[in-house]
């Protein structure tokens, strides 16, 4: 993680630290946007690793975490 750098873009482009906080939809939860990602990547070339793109789908984040106390 290059948390340094990080910081200093968002300082340059965008005033401030931006934070991480995942967006969920539906379509995200139960692998609908998985099914259509999926095969655009390997129509790019890349080598997909299903181990770690299939199984249970949970956020990332537990709903608390978008609560940014006021950020």
């Amino acid at each position: 993680m290059r948390s340094r750098e990080y910081g200093a873009f968002c300082e340059e482009h965008a005033g401030e630290y931006i934070h991480h906080v995942p967006y969920q939809d539906e379509a995200m939860l139960n692998g609908d946007v998985l099914e259509a990602t999926i095969p655009a990547l390997e129509a790019t070339g890349y080598r997909v690793d299903v181990e770690f793109w299939h199984g249970e789908r949970s956020p990332c984040c537990p709903p608390e975490c978008n609560n940014m106390g006021g950020m």
